[in-house]
């Protein structure tokens, strides 16, 4: 005996799995078909990339200089070793080690009181020598007269004029003696020749000293010196450009050097290029410049390690492009530029040297080209590419413009995601009975979730419909 309820319970679950079998078929088709739409979306966006966004840099022919570097040392423009030029004993210094003492200051005093007492000696004999000469002038006037009247002989005339003579040769003799006493008397007071620094002292007061002794040594510090050599090849090519600029405007920028301190910065003061060697040196294949730079705060020391920047040549119509711009492509070097058609486009180059804004291009670029500076790594040759607004144009007007590109993204097709959700709404308005949100399936939630149904309000409310659904038809039967 069957019981009355069996028969009303099978057709309630019958009609329960009929529903959901129902459901479930709608979505995997939805999103299988999903699926298939975004795989199709993605074959075709990888078949038409979008342009690549970049920066350009308009090639313009200008004249540019040539510059370079050279190592070099600072040493002062004069350095004088201060010597003893007397012997005696150093007597006194009258400066501080290490400062800088200007022409004429007093520096060491020598003994003086021997010199003197020559000096002394030697006007006594310039005295006698001048007593001795008047003497012998008298006697002469006297003898000059008697032998106008024929009253002494020839011999005794000449002898006076002999006697005359030899007093004034005396005199002359005495007066040389205390010239040469007197400037050793001078040589006992050093004095600096020179502006400059002074070193560490050679001799200690109270020492015997020589002729030829060195007592110190003074470096002039403004302006100093720089000594620096040019490679053989360089030295060739900076001749050659003073050649051909002429006499007239080698006098300026052809001559100036800019000295590079060991940190990189720039001294403030220009340097002028005042001697270049006329033959290079065998044994290092350069060619000696020297530099003079004025140190008005004797910011450069003698010895310091610098650079001295020169102009080599000037290039006119030359072809620059940024650094950025320079790329190495198969076994060449390269740049990309814009292509009349919108896309990239490979030019080999051939590199110059560094000079201001870039690296000079000997061959590959004639000018007027649209050099690419930025994106290079997402860059192939035939790619099509978008050039960005320069900074000092509108682009679109601030928000507006992102408003504009705004619309534009929301005016395209939707993504795979939105597809998919689209198809699943569709399929779930199909189901009668149905709320439309209860069975939405997210693009991104596993379908294997949606074999347990979730407890969500619009769920139950599916199951009591078809529950009222078995009542009525259990009621019929």
């Amino acid at each position: 005996m069957h019981h009355p309820f069996s028969a009303h319970a099978r057709r309630v679950s019958i009609g329960l799995r009929v529903s959901c079998l129902v459901v479930f078929t709608v979505v995997l088709a939805a999103c299988s078909g999903g699926e298939g739409n975004g795989g199709g979306g993605q074959q075709q966006g990888q078949q038409q990339q979008p342009p690549v966004p970049v920066d350009v840099h308009t090639v313009i022919p200008h004249s540019v200089d040539i510059m370079s570097e050279y190592p070099g040392r600072v040493r002062g423009r004069r350095t004088v070793e201060v010597r003893a030029r007397v012997e005696g004993i150093l007597e006194k210094r009258f400066y501080n080690e290490g400062e800088i003492v200007e022409q004429g200051d007093m520096l060491f005093t020598i003994d003086p009181r021997p010199f003197q007492a020559v000096v002394n000696q030697r006007k006594a004999e310039l005295a006698s020598a001048k007593a001795t000469l008047n003497q012998a002038q008298r006697n002469w006037g006297r003898v000059r007269r008697l032998y106008d009247v024929d009253a002494v002989s020839e011999a005794e005339r000449d002898d006076s004029l002999s006697q005359l003579e030899t007093a004034q040769a005396s005199v002359q003799q005495a007066q040389a003696n205390l010239d040469a006493a007197q400037i050793d008397l001078g040589y006992t007071k050093v004095k600096a020749p020179l502006t400059g620094v002074t070193s560490l002292r050679d001799v200690d007061e109270g020492a015997l000293v020589s002729n030829g002794t060195q007592l110190t040594t003074i470096t002039q510090l403004d302006p100093v010196q720089v000594l620096f050599a040019l490679p053989e090849d360089d030295a060739i090519a900076r001749n050659k450009a003073l050649a051909a600029m002429g006499a007239q405007r080698t006098s300026d920028r052809t001559r100036e050097a800019t000295i590079i301190l060991p940190g990189g910065d720039e001294f403030p003061a220009k340097g002028v290029v005042d001697f270049t060697q006329s033959t290079i040196n065998p044994e290092t294949g350069t060619v000696q410049l020297r530099a003079v730079v004025e140190n008005a705060n004797n910011a450069l020391m003698p010895g310091r390690y610098v650079r001295a920047r020169i102009r080599l040549d000037t290039r006119h119509n030359a072809v620059v492009v940024p650094n950025v711009a320079i790329s190495d492509g198969e076994q060449q070097t390269q740049v990309y530029v814009v292509g009349e058609d919108g896309k990239a486009k490979a030019m080999e180059v051939e590199l110059g040297p560094d000079v201001e804004g870039g690296r000079l291009v000997e061959s590959g670029l004639s000018g007027g080209e649209q050099v690419i500076v930025s994106g290079l790594g997402q860059l192939q040759p035939g790619a099509a590419v978008k050039v960005k607004p320069e900074q000092g144009e509108d682009s679109g007007s601030g928000q507006n413009g992102q408003g504009a590109k705004q619309d534009s993204k929301d005016s395209k097709a939707p993504s795979t995601g939105e597809s998919a959700a689209a198809d699943i709404d569709a399929a779930n308005n199909n189901i009668a009975g149905v709320e439309n949100a209860s069975l939405r399936l997210s693009p991104r939630e596993p379908l294997q979730d949606m074999q347990q149904p979730r407890p969500h309000t619009s769920a139950r409310q599916a199951y009591r419909t078809h529950d009222a659904y078995a009542a009525n038809v259990g009621r019929g039967s």
